[in-house]
């Protein structure tokens, strides 16, 4: 009798279950189907069919992504940031509605989005955009952002599905936010040799040979003079340590601060080679102290946190961290046996 009446209670959950599922996919066509699919069509289904992203705001600075080749650039200009392209384009696919705008709140949503929005545009392969947004600011609770499409007066309140939060901030319009920040992105094997000279103490200057199968070559520098006994395992460890580097922008400097920094001979200069015979070569400048002082109540003579940086022999500075870089900063000593 037990088991008669947990199998008909089983079969009960399961006609509810069934229905409750009925019933809330009614009420969601019921909600939307009054609104015209072309209101409401936000998400880009086939992101991997877009070739550019336009954007502009009501100050009129924009900025234009372009895939070419497999390659996101900024303003065709530079390199894109991967994960920003990324968080866009997942963006774009997975946006939805998830609220009409309260009547209560319709007219100032409206003023706003016309005063503070940014246009998007999005191109599949074609000279005119497939479809147009314009992406407002957020809801009072952050958790949802007013989208509207071109030639439309009904703007909504969109999201994503299973994420808390508002969607304006993907939208942004500085150059130098969207460009990359790496300065290399190599395997261990891609990495052929580097060179350290010391702009302190050239005689300390190296350059490690990575020959491939585990075999290793370390000279000195400028002479490339074999050093035979080595610690092999400190030199895989420092190949491995410039496998990926990193920097950040400066936008606030002008074009003599930055000849006036590059007039100083560099602290160190690192040559990356790979098996390609592609060259990166960093040149590293003192920054200079900021306020920062020790434990003695004395200041740094620099910049105890960061330095400056030249990449490939560019006309601007950028700045790199020791937390990154200290690996690299190193002295033929340190791979003594």
């Amino acid at each position: 009798m037990n088991s008669f009446m947990m199998k008909k209670n089983r079969v009960y959950y399961i006609i509810i279950i069934v229905l409750l599922v009925i019933a809330g996919y009614l009420i969601f066509s019921q909600r939307w189907g009054t609104i015209r699919k072309e209101l409401r069509d936000f998400a880009v289904e086939d992101t991997a069919s877009v070739t550019k992203i336009f954007m502009v705001d009501k100050a009129n600075q924009h900025v234009t992504l372009v895939r070419e080749n497999s390659r996101w650039t900024v303003n065709r200009k530079y390199t894109a940031r991967k994960d920003a392209i990324d968080i866009l384009l997942k963006t774009l696919n997975r946006i939805d509605i998830k609220a009409p705008v309260p009547k209560a709140a319709f007219e100032n949503v409206v003023k706003n989005m016309a005063a503070q929005s940014v246009k998007v545009e999005i191109y599949q392969g074609k000279d005119q955009p497939s479809k147009t947004l314009y992406v407002g600011g957020s809801t009072q609770d952050q958790t949802g952002t007013y989208v509207m499409l071109e030639n439309s007066s009904t703007p909504f309140v969109c999201h994503i599905p299973g994420f808390s939060g508002y969607l304006t901030t993907r939208f942004f319009i500085n150059e130098t936010d969207w460009r990359d920040r790496s300065i290399c992105h190599y395997r261990f094997n891609d990495i052929a040799s580097i060179t350290l000279v010391s702009g302190n103490d050239p005689d300390k200057s190296f350059t490690i040979i990575n020959s491939g199968n585990n075999q290793f070559r370390l000279l000195t520098y400028p002479g490339k003079k074999d050093i035979r006994h080595f610690d092999t395992l400190a030199v895989k460890d420092y190949i491995a340590s410039s496998r990926r580097l990193a920097f950040e922008y400066i936008t606030h400097m002008s074009r003599q601060q930055v000849d006036s920094v590059l007039e100083f001979e560099p602290v160190q200069t690192i040559i990356l080679e790979d098996v390609n015979k592609k060259q990166t070569v960093i040149k590293t400048f003192y920054r200079p102290n900021k306020g920062l002082i020790d434990t003695n109540g004395e200041l740094y003579p620099y910049d105890a946190d960061r330095m400056f940086a030249q990449i490939n022999n560019n006309k601007e500075i950028v700045v790199i961290q020791y937390l990154t870089f200290n690996s690299l900063f190193r002295i033929i000593d340190d791979f003594e046996k």
